[in-house]
């Protein structure tokens, strides 16, 4: 009998119960348009919805990471305006920030353009900010700022912020499903410009004063 290769299969599984996940979704979102939004039943349903998404988040994460790890992705890179890149995350993932009564929000220069992938990016912020939620007592912003030769994207929020001892868990690592920092660590390095790779920084907040996870991404001369 010939070999199976157990990555291949794994993430075969993740992709088809990311469908289920999708699926119950979907009738989770119908059972919810039955629901007095004054009854005591939809604050649950809520959760159990925002639940099901941050799920479904994590195996977009585990297939992304399958196929950086294995050399299976091809990056499909494309200019952005930051402004609406940025708008839209916010968009996708407020209803979540509100679930748990958290504010969230971005800031950005409105001329501000970046050259990424945008399923990677989009799958890092919302790891990011997933991760943000634990660890935030009011705020969450997502920054995007030119530094150097590089665009800068930071998920920051107003907690506690990192720990300086070794000794501390690493928050990032711990948060989630474990790999959010690697998971953001590969993908800012597939980005690469000539010799200029991509890469992280676990930070303290200039904004809100508790953690930052800030990705560096390089960018063409013509853009920067």
């Amino acid at each position: 009998m010939k070999k199976m290769n157990i990555s291949t299969l794994l993430a075969s599984a993740i992709h088809e119960s990311k469908n289920q996940v999708g699926t119950l979704l979907y009738q989770l979102q119908g059972l919810k348009e039955t629901i007095d939004t004054t009854g005591p039943n939809q604050k649950k349903v809520i959760q159990i919805e925002e639940s099901l998404k941050k799920l479904n988040d994590e195996w977009v994460e585990y297939l992304y990471l399958y196929r950086l790890a294995s050399d299976g992705y091809e990056l499909h890179v494309d200019t952005f305006l930051m402004e609406e890149f940025l708008d839209d995350q916010v968009f996708a993932l407020l209803p979540s920030a509100k679930a748990k009564e958290l504010e969230l929000t971005f800031q950005c220069d409105n001329r501000l353009t970046g050259v990424f992938d945008e399923r990677l990016m989009t799958a890092v912020v919302g790891t990011a900010v997933y991760n943000a939620f634990r660890f935030a007592q009011s705020k969450i912003t997502i920054h995007a700022k030119k530094e150097d030769s590089f665009l800068v994207i930071s998920i920051e929020d107003d907690g506690k912020g990192f720990e300086a001892s070794e000794e501390q868990p690493d928050i990032f690592k711990e948060a989630n499903t474990g790999l959010g920092l690697y998971f953001a660590e590969l993908s800012a390095t597939a980005h690469t410009i000539d010799d200029t790779k991509g890469y992280i920084k676990k930070e303290t907040s200039a904004l809100l004063g508790g953690a930052s996870l800030a990705i560096y991404l390089p960018q063409p001369a013509n853009i920067i």
